[in-house]
């Protein structure tokens, strides 16, 4: 589903210059916000990197009630090396999307059936077998 393409107006935000709708009274200003360099970045190096990556953005986005036009027009800046790469193919290809849309994307491209393989095979080799490993005693 592709965003709404009406302009983002401050009509829509409870004080002039914040980044975050009034909710039940709390105001949360723009400086509130996590600068964007201490965000966390995409390269889809690493075991669970996509799954940082989104869980962080998540929160963010809940905790500072930071609209889906911001995170979207930030994913540039927050992805780097492959990830970046493919964010500027999938764009090309697919347009603008909403941060739902394009986490989903993250998911099926970095979350695939070998990557699920290596994460189980890491798991059950982790298991203590009481046949196979001796426990530490003193």
């Amino acid at each position: 589903m592709p965003i709404n393409s009406t302009p983002f107006t401050e009509e829509k935000y409870s004080v002039k210059g914040s980044l975050t709708p009034f909710l039940g009274g709390n105001v949360i200003s723009a400086k509130d916000i996590p600068k964007f360099e201490e965000w966390p970045t995409f390269s889809s190096e690493g075991e669970y990197n996509h799954i940082e990556f989104i869980r962080t953005i998540d929160m963010l986005q809940e905790d500072f009630h930071i609209p889906d036009e911001i995170i979207v027009g930030k994913l540039h800046s927050l992805f780097t090396r492959t990830a970046k790469k493919w964010y500027y193919k999938m764009r090309m290809d697919h347009g603008k999307h909403d941060w739902s849309w394009r986490k989903s994307e993250v998911i099926t491209k970095w979350a695939n059936n070998s990557w699920r393989f290596k994460m189980e095979n890491s798991f059950e080799s982790a298991i203590f077998n009481s046949e196979k490993d001796k426990p530490l005693t003193r």
